[in-house]
């Protein structure tokens, strides 16, 4: 009998320190994630568009976390991913029955991607840092984020569209281009087909540098809708 308590007494001793190991490696692993994202969220190299769209969420369990701004949660908007050179967002738009009608309403522009909320945003932030928005033709989308990483893939029972909304970009006091956002769309087959569209805002050297090399002053200008300033 003392033999199988000493057993007994080992046991649980063994599955406390268990316990203990890991939650203390779950504590690690939170502390090391938090850590990340905060210094990612530090560390993004456009603070006006950073500050716009995010935000830092102190949780009841004392983390910290990064969050969209509530207004863009509330219209359905959600990070799709983001690091320090560029942020994307994706809102669930519409369901229909299939590919065919879902792309259709798509391309006949059913949904304004210039007047939503994230467009709003990205003006508003452009015009408080004293700089302005040229808006171009949907004809220049799918050149644009076909030079550019999509946050979406080609992928079996999806059919994807580039090509579609208008083109913001960001100019600074000097001429120069500081952000560009695009959008592109998702379509899933599931029980009938879900529209999403995504956000891609662009704000890394080298993206920048791309679009500057590869779009003329002229060609731009012939593809300008309208400016905000």
């Amino acid at each position: 009998m003392k033999i199988k308590g000493l057993v007994l007494v080992l046991t649980s001793a063994l599955l406390f320190t268990g316990c203990q190991t890991v939650a203390q490696g779950t504590t690690k692993v939170g502390d090391w994630m938090e850590k990340s994202s905060l210094n990612e969220f530090e560390q993004m190299t456009h603070k006006g568009i950073r500050d716009k769209f995010l935000w830092i969420e102190q949780q009841e369990n004392g983390r910290k976390r990064v969050q969209l701004a509530k207004p863009l949660i509330a219209a359905k908007f959600g990070i799709e991913k983001r690091n320090v050179n560029s942020l994307f967002l994706v809102h669930y738009v519409n369901h229909e029955a299939n590919f065919i009608e879902a792309n259709r309403k798509i391309e006949n522009g059913f949904y304004n991607s210039e007047q939503d909320l994230a467009a709003k945003y990205f003006v508003d932030q452009a015009k408080a840092n004293g700089h302005e928005v040229r808006v171009y033709k949907s004809k220049i989308s799918g050149r644009v984020n076909n030079g550019l990483v999509q946050p979406i893939k080609e992928i079996n029972g999806a059919s994807n569209l580039y090509d579609v909304d208008p083109v913001f970009v960001e100019y600074d006091k000097d001429k120069r281009v500081v952000a560009i956002m695009t959008r592109s769309w998702q379509t899933i087959s599931g029980i009938g087909v879900d529209s999403r569209i995504y956000t891609n805002i662009y704000f890394g050297g080298d993206g920048l540098r791309w679009f500057e090399n590869n779009f003329s002053n002229s060609y731009l200008s012939d593809n300008l809708l309208r400016v905000y300033r």
